[in-house]
């Protein structure tokens, strides 16, 4: 049970579940010191009206509110550190063996812990979720069949209660109260966070479909600006290089003309499967146009994607050559800009790359530039 209880803290649950729990948590510890105090107050009521109640079931009460108090701070203490599960099982267990000790001492009074026990079940299914409560609800229709058989009374030298047809009315009825509820809330867990699990799987298959170029299965416009933003967040804070590559096919336009659009969808795969095999991991390879790419590359500066440039012309070279004489050989136009001290936002960064494909596609084919060959604009401080 211990080891079981460790693991909540660091499983990776999602947001919303862990927000539920959260709730349930501080719901369970509060409704367990909301009937603390009803319990006190009707102990302390029958004291003061002098109404028949014995010594020893009143210092049973007393201390049973006093440490189920503390067993209601343990958990609450868990749940401010998100331990959930912890502070469901802490929770519920003190309230079993609360209903334990008033089983075995209180035997001419069995409603107490048979309400103990069903709220014991009722607290570790519903913040646990798991089958451990089948083990709790076991257990207390077990004690309550030895305390309602009179066994529990022979520890006292007490002769035990008779057994008859009412008993085992009475215990059939328990059993199927506390292991049905245990099942109910079981299920009703289960089905939670199944639904959470469909929920966050549609959300990551939409986040997906927004971020990626349905074509090429590259990202998209928005999943590179995205990353972009945070990329030169990343970069300023710790004054690291990040470069941006800005690609435009040439003359693909032709392609489409000569064999048709769905040969060029097919050359356009294949162009973006060349490109990506030649990148890190860390880098990011975008369609943002018809025939216009873009590659963001963090940790790296003007001179590194510059040579990350040549791999690329090498690469859809090589993939050029696969598509047989027909086809000219392609190549693109490329415009490299890096992360200036001076920037201001992405906005900086993407225009100078633009501007340097543009004076690329001036120059001709298979040309590149950078920013620093632009006389109207001052040398940029690499950082």
């Amino acid at each position: 049970m211990i080891n079981h209880s460790r693991t909540d803290h660091y499983s990776i649950y999602d947001p919303h579940l862990l927000r539920f729990r959260a709730r349930l948590t501080r719901a369970m510890i509060i409704l367990l010191f909301c009937l603390l105090g009803i319990w006190l107050l009707t102990d302390l009521a029958f004291a003061s009206l002098s109404m028949p109640q014995g010594t020893w079931e009143f210092g049973f009460d007393l201390t049973a509110i006093i440490v189920l108090s503390i067993v209601g701070g343990i958990a609450y203490f868990f749940s401010r550190r998100s331990y959930y599960n912890r502070a469901g099982i802490v929770l519920g267990s003190g309230i079993f063996a609360a209903s334990l000790a008033a089983a075995l001492l209180l035997t001419d009074n069995l409603m107490l812990p048979s309400f103990g026990f069903l709220m014991a079940i009722m607290v570790v299914g519903s913040i646990d979720g798991g089958k451990l409560v089948y083990s709790f609800a076991g257990v207390a229709w077990i004690v309550m069949a030895l305390s309602r058989w009179g066994i529990t009374q022979l520890w006292r030298g007490d002769v035990p209660l008779s057994f008859g047809v009412y008993d085992f009315i009475i215990l059939t009825g328990q059993a199927g109260l506390f292991l049905g509820t245990a099942a109910l809330i079981h299920t009703l867990s289960a089905q939670i966070h199944n639904t959470l699990d469909r929920l966050h799987s549609q959300t990551e298959q939409l986040t997906r479909l927004a971020h990626t170029d349905p074509l090429t299965g590259l990202a998209n416009r928005r999943h590179l600006l995205d990353q972009l933003q945070r990329e030169f967040t990343r970069a300023h804070r710790y004054r690291r290089p990040l470069s941006l590559i800005y690609l435009d096919l040439d003359g693909f336009k032709s392609i489409n003309d000569r064999f048709g659009h769905l040969f060029g969808d097919e050359v356009l795969c294949g162009v973006a499967t060349a490109m990506s095999a030649v990148l890190r991991s860390a880098d990011l390879l975008a369609r943002i146009g018809g025939d216009e790419f873009a590659v963001l590359l963090p940790e790296t500066n003007i001179e590194g994607a510059q040579r990350v440039t040549l791999k690329l012309r090498k690469a859809l070279s090589a993939f050029s050559n696969h598509l047989g004489p027909k086809l000219p050989t392609l190549t693109f136009c490329a415009g490299v800009g890096q992360l200036r001290e001076d920037d201001q936002s992405i906005e900086d960064l993407l225009a100078r790359s633009d501007e340097a494909q543009y004076k690329a596609k001036d120059a001709g084919k298979a040309q590149t530039r950078t920013q620093d060959e632009f006389g109207q604009l001052p040398l940029f401080e690499r950082i």
